[in-house]
């Protein structure tokens, strides 16, 4: 019986996972030499997140004392524990950029970015396409142009639209407000056991 040796070649192969969770689109700086204002936007969105310097203003010139209010007497109508102290002592004072967006503790503790994952986009039952939470980093498709008009609809979109989600015990409406769950500080240190008991709320106003 003759032998026959199969000659070994090697192939070096590299891959690269370009999947993400979510279609932020300022997460993802593409290549569109055909249209020289979105590579603009991006640069001005970059520089302003690295150098924002005199507009990096607090937090209550953006979402103000009188949507705070409004927040947080939505929030004790579901049930949850009022937040004021936090917005008053800590968050309505911080810095949008350095103080908020940077924050490298907030991050650790995921009061922002779980509802955000949460809520951005959100599968509904009996539907092809997914409904977005009204704001600039997802496929939203309504009017934003001015703050007042996306904080109607936030709100709206957070305590009044009921959505069909397909869960364990079946097709449930949901709002999405009651599709938050709580952050455990068994599985995130860094944030508080008070901070935990109103993650809940602390999730919403850092969502907001």
């Amino acid at each position: 019986m003759s032998i026959i040796k199969a000659t070994t070649k090697r192939l070096k192969v590299s891959t690269w996972n370009i999947a993400a969770i979510n279609n932020n689109p300022f997460e993802y700086w593409i290549t569109y030499k055909e249209n020289p204002q979105y590579e603009e936007l991006m640069i001005n969105v970059e520089k302003f997140l690295e150098k924002p310097g005199d507009k990096d203003i607090q937090v209550r010139e953006v979402f103000t004392p009188e949507m705070f209010k409004k927040l947080d007497a939505r929030m004790t109508q579901v049930g949850w524990q009022s937040v004021q102290s936090y917005w008053e002592n800590d968050f309505s004072k911080r810095n949008i950029i350095s103080g908020f967006m940077k924050d490298p503790l907030l991050g650790s503790k995921r009061l922002a970015s779980m509802p955000d994952r949460i809520t951005n986009t959100i599968n509904v039952e009996g539907s092809s396409e997914p409904v977005c939470r009204p704001t600039v980093i997802n496929m939203y498709g309504g009017d934003l142009d001015t703050t007042d008009m996306w904080w109607n609809e936030w709100e709206k979109f957070m305590f009044d639209t009921p959505l069909k989600i397909k869960t364990k015990e079946g097709v449930e409406d949901l709002v999405p407000y009651a599709m938050l769950k709580p952050i455990k500080q068994s599985k995130y240190p860094d944030i508080t056991e008070q901070e935990e008991k109103d993650s809940l709320p602390l999730q919403t106003l850092c969502g907001a």
